[in-house]
């Protein structure tokens, strides 16, 4: 069940963005439009995909991926999912209920899921315990899983996780994911506040970007690294919790989608 933040990201109330100062005429679409957009590519080639997500903290990354998640699993592009969630205390992907979460890729081992239980494993450490959940084991496990002919999902709730400092992998499971997973079907998503943070690769890979509303420096560094034009730089700023535009190979589509 949505927490009261995720509903406040979802529904889009007291937005960051200014709206009012947003174009008249913008065009509107739905999350269920943008998730088509999402999956075509995988949907089409009976591959992999890999998707991003970019924005300042309680925007609404983490619900938006948790409907990329749940969309991979509805759609048959993914028959496991593996998601890093130790951004904070509390567990953020929570719809498949405790019998999903585990400790780290040792936990797994030891207490693997059940043949009843979704196919899902959500990795949170014990931040109790100080015990942390390396973005690397999950990556490595979950190609892994795809090279045996599993269709895994990588799933990285903040990117920077995955950094060992700025612009550095701390292995080369995830990058390796991003390079040559989709053929061997292992699908990629991440969310990140600092894309400054991230190597370059990160978003040169990853086929589709949604973009929810970015803090200044961070937004300069996603309008040079994605070649945004002005009209979608403007779009960003004015946008809402909960609201996001779609970068595809194709650029932007001139499209804002959200917060329903």
């Amino acid at each position: 069940m949505a927490t009261d933040p995720e509903r406040a990201e979802a529904n889009g109330v007291a937005g960051a963005g200014a709206s009012e100062s947003r174009p008249a005429g913008r065009r509107r679409g739905t999350r269920a439009e943008a998730l088509e957009l999402i999956f075509e590519t995988a949907t089409e080639d009976d591959e992999g995909f890999r998707h991003g997500a970019l924005g300042a903290p309680r925007m609404g990354k983490t619900y938006h991926m948790k409907e990329v998640a749940q969309e991979a699993l509805d759609r048959e592009l993914a028959d496991l999912l593996f998601i890093h969630d130790c951004k904070r205390l509390d567990v953020q992907y929570d719809a498949w209920g405790p019998q999903s979460v585990r400790v780290d890729v040792e936990d797994l081992t030891s207490n693997p899921i059940s043949e009843d239980d979704p196919p899902v494993v959500v990795f949170h450490g014990a931040p109790a315990e100080g015990r942390k959940c390396s973005v690397e084991d999950v990556a490595a496990l979950g190609l892994q899983q795809g090279r045996q002919g599993t269709g895994t999902l990588v799933l990285v709730d903040e990117l920077y996780h995955g950094m060992k400092s700025r612009m550095t992998w701390a292995g080369p499971a995830f990058p390796e994911i991003l390079r040559e997973g989709s053929s061997q079907r292992v699908s990629s998503a991440w969310t990140t506040q600092i894309p400054q943070s991230l190597p370059t690769e990160a978003m040169d890979l990853t086929e589709t970007v949604a973009i929810f509303y970015l803090q200044r420096r961070s937004l300069r560094y996603a309008t040079e690294m994605l070649e945004l034009e002005p009209d979608a730089v403007a779009a960003i700023q004015s946008l809402d919790r909960g609201e996001f535009i779609l970068i595809t190979a194709d650029g932007w589509n001139g499209v804002i989608y959200g917060p329903k």
